[in-house]
């Protein structure tokens, strides 16, 4: 009996190995002839290419199209879809007049109506490429394709078509109870098709399914304008978070006072990354009368958001240095932390160091009592690095003086490293040993002066 079965399990391993060969070889060859296949049609769509010699005319191309076997003019139909985009003006009506007049444009309103699937979406994404009203309308009709393949290309080509009718067809995907093309790519051709309407969206945001809504809002934050205004505030009580993150962005379009007073609003929104949304529209908003919100938002708990403040604060009001010594003398620490690692990054400490430069006075004493209060506080973060790199070494000198106006053990461990760098400036070098050495008393080693 152990005998019998060892044998049948003998038998089934060999079995199974010999399918698993089979198979292998099978998929083999699949790909060979897929590998060669592709090959053979690139020789054939360079050979085509070849022969596209500019300028091209109706004449020539109708020669060329009568030339090639069938099976090279599917081809030569993608070549000219290519060049089409990037075409002169002259050439690329040749290339429209050519499609148009001898039925290969009629073939593909055809197409889109019968065949498979693949074919069907094949057609409507060439349809994308030429602007013709008969397109529109078979595109608009193909949205109701129950094959969701197709249903992405017509939303593709509606989308690089930018025409106003394709409105009907992409807000009728938008609302189907089984969205199947990304909400992304049709959020953006409703923003494409809407350009010159977007009041013609607001419905969308009154949908009941919310995927619905958050398309709609994606697509208004790309157009919107002062007519959606009203739709904007009541979306912006929406109560899904993405909706209203979207709706922020579209504020940002929105000059005036009503929509800054809405983004102050969503600028405490319980959702974090609501918040980050409008305090970039503020940002960009640059209204002045906004300077509170983004304050108290950069002692926010999220980091994200306290970067965004600052950064909305730097876009409105530049770098002003009155705004860090507020920050540092009447906020919290992680208010000014968050304000100056976000300025720092865009070289406010460069920038203040330059005011250390006489030519103007006011700037002159502006900066040096900031700098002096920065470094009383312990903040001193890009300015030993400035020492090095700052190009006047009148400023550096004036710079060294004020950091050793006030020396913590690290300051002064920093500024005795930067002695014997090479880029370190002699003049600089013997201020920061004069200070750091008491008098008659002999240097430390790593203050000695570099050998000669």
């Amino acid at each position: 009996m152990n005998s019998a079965s060892f044998h049948i399990l003998q038998q089934v391993v060999l079995l199974l190995a010999l399918v698993t060969v089979a198979a292998a070889v099978a998929i083999y060859l699949l790909m060979s002839f897929q590998n060669r296949r592709l090959l053979t049609r690139q020789a054939r769509k360079a050979a085509l290419h070849n022969e596209l010699v500019p300028p091209l005319t109706l004449q020539s191309l109708h020669s060329l199209w009568l030339r090639c076997r069938p099976a090279e003019r599917e081809v030569l139909e993608e070549i000219l879809i290519e060049q089409h985009r990037v075409a002169e003006p002259e050439e690329a009506k040749e290339m429209e007049k050519f499609l148009l007049a001898f039925g290969i444009y009629a073939h593909w309103l055809a197409e889109l109506k019968s065949g498979q699937a693949p074919r069907r979406a094949h057609a409507a994404l060439k349809l994308g490429h030429l602007r013709d009203p008969r397109g529109v309308k078979a595109l608009v009709a193909a949205s109701e394709d129950r094959s969701a393949e197709v249903q992405l290309a017509v939303t593709l080509s509606l989308g690089r078509l930018k025409d106003p009718g394709g409105l009907q067809a992409l807000t009728y995907l938008a609302k189907k109870p089984r969205i199947t093309v990304p909400h992304l790519t049709l959020a953006a051709s409703l923003a494409a098709c809407a350009e010159q309407s977007p009041h013609d969206l607001v419905e969308l945001l009154r949908a009941p399914m919310v995927c619905t809504r958050i398309i709609g809002a994606w697509a208004l934050s790309e157009v919107a304008d002062a007519r959606v205004l009203p739709a904007l505030a009541t979306a912006a009580g929406d109560p899904e978070p993405e909706v209203r993150a979207k709706v922020a962005r579209a504020l940002a379009r929105v000059s005036g006072l009503e929509s800054v007073e809405i983004l102050k609003r969503l600028a405490h929104d319980r959702i974090w990354y609501v918040r980050v949304r409008a305090l970039t529209a503020l940002g960009k908003h640059g209204a002045p009368s906004d300077q509170e919100t983004m304050l108290q938002a950069l002692d926010d708990p999220v980091p994200e958001v306290r970067a965004r403040a600052a950064f909305a604060l730097r876009q409105v009001w530049g770098m002003d240095p009155q705004i860090v010594a507020n920050v540092l003398s009447t906020r919290s620490r992680r208010s000014f932390n968050s304000l100056i690692s976000e300025w720092d990054r865009a070289g406010f400490f460069y920038h203040l160091v330059a005011g250390l430069i006489t030519r103007d006075m006011r700037r002159f004493a502006a900066s040096q009592g900031l700098l002096r209060t920065l470094i009383a506080a312990g903040v001193t973060q890009s300015l030993p690095s400035l020492v090095l790199a700052f190009p006047d070494v009148k400023v550096r000198l004036r710079l060294v003086r004020l950091l050793l106006s006030s020396p913590t053990p690290g300051l002064t461990a920093e500024l005795k490293a930067l002695v014997h760098k090479p880029e370190c400036d002699a003049r600089v070098a013997n201020a920061i040993r004069k200070a750091l050495i008491p008098e008659g008393v002999a240097p430390s080693p790593d203050l000695r002066a570099e050998p000669a």
